[in-house]
């Protein structure tokens, strides 16, 4: 028997030995040069420099190679390399040991002592093009980590060369890494095509090879939201719109993990959890609740003479354990977690964890209200003309002051690089332009940018502006939302304003604003930047990361672009990186679809009834044109694992899908249309028991409903439509998750038009909460829907 093994485990490993060339692109017309006090400063946007004091500041890019499944890279070499020469003779500025942002004004940072025994050296450096870091899994599919050294340069000759080609030969070897067992179609393709946008040789993304099941069949769904007790009906209601959409969302409290899983804490317990929820199938994963509620994982940071325990939510995301309990985090078992260079850490998403750090209800109602008018807005508001609709905001000021005079817009310029000019506006509020204080940053935030990036000196409650501060209660104030636009995606490089643990950080106000505000990604410590090389601090590039992820490798959800983003650093190279890639938390939920178009509006085609067990036939449309790879989910019932009907389903090339359904029970059926860029589509189909009468078609019936008006709605809102026959009809209005909470009418009508107060009362009297509602007018020829959002 031992032979036998033996001799598998031989063949085994012959099977999984392969090797294969891979290109790895280097843009040599990205170098920088520019003269600095005697030296010559060479950079890349949007790439790390050396971090060893002293040593030559020359970049350091990071590439991600895909793997055969099953697989791990034994080794690379290079074969193929061309470098060229830049004209002239350099002698290049020594790195700067990065510094924390909020240093300035404390110490003059001095320029280094150059190495000795590098800058008298008669060799190039760094000696080698291309580093093997380690191999891994990217949510399920196996991947190497190489870092490159795409400049050189010779201190003898003062020669700089820069890589134009390079090819790599990767061996691999049999891998004994996680394999998750099922997920869903729809999941599988996503995540497929997530880590294809971020390796450079997408072509060898191989299936993952779960077993893919229905979405109904999953254990614990796509998407898991976490909970203590008192908030599970608040995270109901988030899972509910979620799951109607066809991300299979459930809610788990905090008490049922602790009764499943007996490890040391309540935080392990649901990192054994989240094991489970990563073999099964789940992709995203939400705490629902501040650090005071639900706490994140204290994990060691340290640089230098700097050591912190901040709140790492990456804990909940890099799952690198064989089974539940087996925490790599303290991997050596003294219960300090996270050590660099000590514990298995991983750093590289398993699956995308974002955080609504609620501290109440009605801050739970919020976050909610702004996850649906994120998705849902309405086509007469913010969504009308792409001026308004696609912008970014930055806002900026000094970092460091002599000798290096080093401004946070350097790093907004490397990211403005990366927005679509021709369809983007920015406005800059820079300090180096003399065109930044707090009333400027709050006059662009209140205008609606879809995105800002901030880069100035933090603590937990403020954050410094040219003239003046910036405190929780500024955004508090703030009316980006309430003015009739998006929530707005923040990212900063700002130290210590996601502070989530012991303060009212300014992380938890960007979510808490009543009337503006949005999600965003804040540090829990210190950020960390590089005055010598303006632009290119680590918390800077771990910024411009995240939107060269969104725009350039298009990672379209807010948890896609942020950990995709993240992962660009990782696995770091030092303490001061494995610092960064840590402390920095999504405040938001990482499913968002991050909106990169003006929208279109979603219309369908589907039988108005159906007699029972029958196919569906579905046609998505927007603007008169079929709508491919749209996502249609029926529901009925529920909860979407015991539902009478839960399928979920992509359309074709002519946007067409036909989905066989066995309902158990007469009543309405969920219908809805969601595709990327487009505002879904919300319908019902009846199951009658007697047979199709009709069809009925999303933005058809524009001539026969109207949308309510005002939009939206605060008092009551007025119900315009019309008939073009008479005879018996309701008009109801649905909640998300398809309950009717009021019937203003239920009787014989005229044809001709129509219109329906609504006083914004359910039929029990009380007032209905803030969010999106759906009138239904049915009539006997046909349904008509259209939507209204209530906002008090």
């Amino acid at each position: 028997m031992k032979l036998i093994t033996a001799l598998s485990l031989i063949l085994l490993s012959n099977v999984f030995a392969a090797e294969f060339t891979v290109n790895i692109p280097v843009s040599a017309e990205t170098v920088e040069i520019r003269e600095y006090a005697n030296y010559t400063a060479v950079s890349m946007p949007g790439v790390l420099s050396v971090t060893q004091e002293g040593a030559p500041a020359l970049p350091v890019m990071s590439a991600t190679v895909a793997l055969p499944r099953g697989t791990r890279a034994e080794s690379i070499e290079v074969t193929d390399v061309t470098w060229s020469s830049l004209r002239g003779r350099y002698t290049v500025l020594p790195a700067t040991a990065p510094v924390p942002i909020s240093l300035m004004g404390e110490t003059e940072i001095a320029i280094p002592v150059p190495d000795t025994h590098i800058y008298s050296s008669t060799e190039f450096w760094p000696a080698q093009a291309v580093k093997l870091q380690g191999s891994s899994m990217l949510m399920g599919h196996p991947v190497a980590y190489v870092t490159v050294n795409p400049v050189r340069w010779n201190p003898a000759s003062g020669a700089i060369e820069v890589i134009s080609n390079l090819e790599i030969r990767v061996s691999t070897e049999a891998a004994d890494f996680y394999q998750v067992r099922t997920r869903s179609a729809q999941s599988e393709e996503r995540i497929r095509t997530m880590v294809e946008n971020t390796v450079v040789n997408p072509d060898m993304v191989q299936a993952s090879g779960a077993n893919i099941v229905p979405s109904r069949d999953l254990t614990y769904g796509e998407y898991v939201v976490i909970a203590t007790p008192s908030y599970e009906s608040y995270a109901q209601n988030f899972a509910d719109w979620k799951t109607r959409k066809g991300i299979p969302t459930s809610v788990y409290t905090t008490t049922w993990i602790q009764s499943q899983y007996s490890c040391t804490d309540l935080q392990q317990e649901i990192r054994a959890f989240l094991t489970d929820c990563r073999d099964e199938g789940v992709e995203y994963v939400l705490i629902w609740g501040d650090d005071n509620i639900i706490a994140g994982r204290d994990a060691k940071i340290s640089y230098s003479s700097y050591l912190e325990y901040p709140p790492v939510d990456l804990y909940w995301s890099d799952i690198n354990d064989t089974v539940p309990g087996a925490d790599q985090w303290n991997s050596n078992g003294n219960s300090v977690w996270g050590e660099y260079g000590v514990d298995n850490v991983d750093y590289h998403p398993d699956l995308l964890t974002g955080r609504a750090s609620v501290n109440s209800t009605s801050e739970a109602n919020l976050f909610l209200d702004k996850v649906l008018a994120y998705e849902q807005v309405t086509t007469a508001d913010y969504f009308e003309t792409a001026p308004e609709e696609l912008r970014i905001g930055y806002t900026t000021e000094l970092l460091w002051g002599s000798p290096y005079y080093c401004y946070g817009s350097a790093g907004a310029e490397i990211i403005s690089g990366y927005v679509p000019s021709s369809s983007w506006e920015e406005e800059k509020c820079y300090d180096s332009a003399g065109n930044n204080n707090s009333a400027i940053t709050t006059a662009m935030i209140n205008a609606g940018p879809h995105h800002v990036y901030h880069a100035s000196h933090g603590s937990e409650t403020g954050f410094s502006l040219p003239g003046g501060g910036y405190n929780t209660s500024d955004f508090m104030a703030l009316q980006n939302i309430s003015n009739g636009h998006l929530p707005a995606i923040w990212n900063s490089i700002s130290c210590l304003i996601g502070h989530l643990d012991g303060y009212e950080c300014m992380g938890d106000a960007w979510l808490a604003s009543t009337g503006g505000g949005g999600f965003g990604g804040f540090n829990a410590r210190y950020g960390w930047g590089s005055p010598s090389n303006p632009g290119n601090g680590i918390s800077e590039v771990l910024c411009q990361k995240i939107y060269d992820e969104h725009w350039n490798e298009n990672q379209t959800s807010l948890g896609g672009m942020h950990f995709f983003g993240r992962d660009e650093m990782c696995p770091p190279s030092d303490n001061v990186t494995d610092w960064c890639v840590k402390e920095y938390n999504l405040f938001g939920e990482p499913e968002l679809p991050v909106w990169t178009a003006d929208a279109t509006e979603l219309s369908a085609t589907y039988p108005a009834t159906i007699p029972g067990a029958t196919t569906v036939d579905i046609t998505v449309n927007a603007g008169g044109s079929p709508v491919s790879g749209a996502r249609v989910c029926l529901f009925k019932g529920d909860n979407w694992s015991t539902a009478e009907v839960y399928e979920v389903e992509n359309t074709n090339a002519s946007g067409q899908v036909s989905i066989p359904v066995s309902p158990s029970t007469t009543g309405d059926m969920l219908i809805t249309a969601w595709a990327y860029n487009h505002i879904a589509y919300l319908g019902t189909i009846t199951v009658s028991g007697s047979g199709i009468e009709g069809e009925t078609e999303g933005t058809v019936y524009v001539n026969s409903i109207s949308t309510p008006f005002p939009n939206p709605a605060t008092a009551h809102a007025a119900i315009p439509f019309s008939m073009s026959a008479e005879g018996n009809t309701t008009v109801q209005v649905f909640d998300l998750s398809g309950r009717c909470v009021a019937t203003l009418a239920d009787q014989e009508m005229m044809s001709g038009e129509h219109t329906l107060n609504w006083d914004l009362s359910s039929s029990s009297g009380s007032s209905v909460p803030n969010g999106f509602y759906t009138v239904v007018v049915t009539t006997p020829e046909t349904v008509m829907t259209e939507r209204i959002v209530v906002l008090r």
